[in-house]
């Protein structure tokens, strides 16, 4: 009965006994690790996180002192997921067995808190701004410039001109609503309008401009979810999102490289928001990937932060406006990355209006 129950929670539960053995881990909990319960039951807590990681101490203390703890803001990282924090609660289960029952959950307000900064950080200074506005401009002002020159070269192909023409006109659109939306940052009048998004159209529109701009030897693979609803996000921040996301896959990516586009329902994305902590499903999952070298280990707790950047050259603010665009439209982002591999996966609520 308690397995059933343990089951049904929404957050990764887990026991360990008195040898600090996995006895028992709920299905969720096997999404959180990326193992399956056949290969953790019977390994010990250190088989499977780093040796140096404080849940041991945690583990160690509630057994000693036979009282709870929470801990707030933990290194929880494992070889599927690394530099990853989170909240977790550790319980004895009865005061003499020495088993100890350990729920996580992901640090949705800490994301939030991370975002205010990000917003704190780029509002008190007015060079950051420029700076932000000018690396803006350079995604579309690219793809504008691309298309004008296969128009030049492919004049013959009437079908080719129209997509063409078509994509320069929603790029033109795209940096006279940037501007709009920055002379309303100036204003303290910040208002975005939403609207129902078929979010594969939009994706096939980044694609497009990525093809005839940044990623021309790019191969950018496709992978849908067909059966998505609609998404209530504002357009032309979600373009833009996108876009920078594309430019930072292409530019990991060896020449003639592949970036993966992919679209899923995930129910099982959960986080919380605002000081009343409410728990809200973020199902609409997109995921960028790409099979470059990965980002720096030291780099990735702090990667959405401006001015941090893995690029030679890079000034660390399109991951950044990523960041708070999507705090904006109560969306959230995370980055797994390794040697070979980096996947950056936003998760949006299901709205209609």
């Amino acid at each position: 009965m308690e397995n059933i129950i343990l089951n049904e929670l929404r957050t990764p539960v887990f026991l360990v006994n008195k040898f600090n053995e996995v006895t028992y881990i709920n299905e969720i909990g096997e999404e959180f690790f990326g193992l399956s319960s056949s290969i953790l039951l019977g390994k010990k807590i250190s088989e499977i996180i780093p040796n140096d990681s404080p849940i041991l101490n945690l583990i160690n203390r509630v057994r000693k002192n036979k009282i709870g703890i929470t801990e707030e803001s933990l290194d929880f990282s494992n070889l599927n997921y690394p530099n990853r924090k989170v909240r977790v609660h550790l319980v004895p289960l009865s005061f003499d067995s020495g088993q100890i029952v350990i729920q996580v959950s992901q640090l949705a307000l800490s994301e939030m808190f991370q975002s205010q900064r990000i917003n704190s950080k780029i509002s008190k200074s007015f060079s950051s701004m420029v700076d932000m506005l000018m690396h803006e401009l350079k995604n579309p002002l690219a793809g504008i410039k691309g298309a004008s020159q296969l128009i030049e070269s492919d004049l013959h192909d009437s079908s080719h001109f129209l997509e063409l023409t078509q994509l320069i006109s929603i790029e033109c659109d795209r940096i006279e609503a940037l501007l709009n939306r920055m002379e309303q940052l100036s204003n303290n009048n910040v208002k975005l309008e939403y609207e129902n998004i078929n979010i594969h159209e939009i994706l096939n529109h980044c694609i497009r401009v990525a093809k005839n701009s940044f990623g021309v030897d790019m191969n950018y693979v496709d992978e849908y979810d067909p059966s998505l609803p609609r998404l209530f996000a504002n357009k032309n921040l979600l373009i833009q999102i996108i876009i920078n996301l594309l430019k930072n896959a292409t530019e990991a990516s060896p020449e003639n490289g592949k970036v993966k586009i992919k679209t899923s329902f995930n129910s099982n994305k959960i986080t919380s928001f605002g000081l009343e902590n409410i728990p809200t499903t973020l199902p609409l999952q997109i995921e960028i990937i790409d099979y470059g070298n990965g980002i720096p280990n030291k780099l990735l707790p702090n990667i959405f932060d401006p001015f941090v950047s893995s690029k030679k050259d890079g000034k660390g603010l399109g991951l950044s406006v990523v960041a708070s665009g999507l705090e904006e439209m109560g969306a959230v982002i995370d980055v797994s990355s390794d040697t070979g591999f980096t996947n950056f996966c936003i998760n949006f609520p299901l709205k209609k209006s």
